[in-house]
């Protein structure tokens, strides 16, 4: 009787492991490699959390501005999904510009069947955190942080200035002898046209949060015009922290909830690509911004190095 020849299969890599997107670039870069093996990642991850249900995007970019680069491509993810499910938006963003946080905020609203969801696994600051104000919910956890949304300008709050006038005032009112002087600097410092901007950019960002908020069950004695103005003109420092019990405690708990199977999900998603972003640049000099849909979002480039 013949013997028997023996085929062994090939085990398939279990992607809700990180092992086998590293190893698809680890010795070797090729890009459609790296790519396919970090979707399969994602979508395993998604699939492991039972979270299916949900029209999966990103927006995992910590370093660059908010732009519309980034409205452009989470406006075509979101276009596909067209009220088909529930869009769950990750976002990791230290903020940028206003108007595409707004337009983003706006377009998953309109295209989510019926809530639009942010995950804030680490940080969404600034405009990232007016974007997240147009969403139906926010899942947050203990590392996860919101942040004023007052304008900066070169580096700069917009408020500052005014601020900046006021303590001027204030000294003039301590020190009557020293008005003149204080006059002369600033006539020659004080741009008027400046300070009139300024002024009504930070304006226009109270606009931006009054038109995404009143969609809300706000909690009682809280309106959508105070809301606005406390995340634009309260805090003092632009990097000021909103951990998720201050975000719960202004925005209520039918908006942010906290340790839900949606942040689960975002914060493993975002661990992950924390982690292979770090690796990659160890390994191939390369790193990643993940923005839009899962198959569409990843951009790959060059790490920048300083010049000797």
């Amino acid at each position: 009787m013949a013997e028997e020849t023996k085929v062994e299969s090939k085990t398939e890599p279990d992607y809700t492991k990180i092992g086998p997107v590293i190893e698809s670039f680890q010795e070797s870069y090729d890009g459609e490699r790296f790519k396919a093996a970090l979707v399969r990642y994602v979508r395993a991850l998604q699939k492991m959390h039972a979270m299916d249900a949900y029209a999966l995007l990103l927006l995992f970019d910590d370093r660059n501005e908010i732009s519309e680069f980034h409205s452009n491509r989470i406006y075509r993810a979101a276009a596909e999904v067209n009220a088909k499910k529930n869009i769950l938006l990750l976002v990791h963003s230290a903020g940028g510009r206003i108007e595409p946080a707004y337009l983003i905020s706006k377009t998953c609203k309109r295209r989510s069947k019926e809530k639009f969801i942010v995950g804030v696994p680490r940080k969404a600051k600034s405009a990232a955190t007016l974007l997240s104000l147009g969403a139906d919910e926010v899942h947050m956890g203990l590392m996860s942080e919101l942040g004023p949304i007052d304008p900066q300008v070169g580096g700069f709050p917009a408020l500052g200035m005014k601020n900046a006038l006021a303590l001027l005032a204030d000294l003039t009112c301590k020190y009557p002898g020293a008005s003149s002087m204080l006059s002369e600097y600033l006539n020659k410092k004080l741009d008027l046209h400046l300070l009139g901007y300024f002024e009504r950019i930070s304006e226009s960002a109270v606009q931006y949060a009054e038109r995404l908020l009143p969609s809300h069950v706000l909690p009682a004695g809280k309106t959508a015009s105070e809301l606005a103005n406390h995340f634009v003109n309260h805090y003092k420092d632009h990097g000021f922290v909103i951990d998720a019990d201050e975000a719960e405690s202004l925005l209520g708990d039918k908006i942010v909830k906290q340790n839900t199977k949606e942040y689960a999900l975002v914060n493993d998603v975002y661990e992950g690509l924390d982690l292979i972003r770090f690796v990659l640049d160890m390994y191939q000099n390369k790193s990643f911004e993940y923005v839009g849909s899962i198959d569409m979002g990843l951009v790959v480039h060059e790490t920048k190095t300083a010049a000797a």
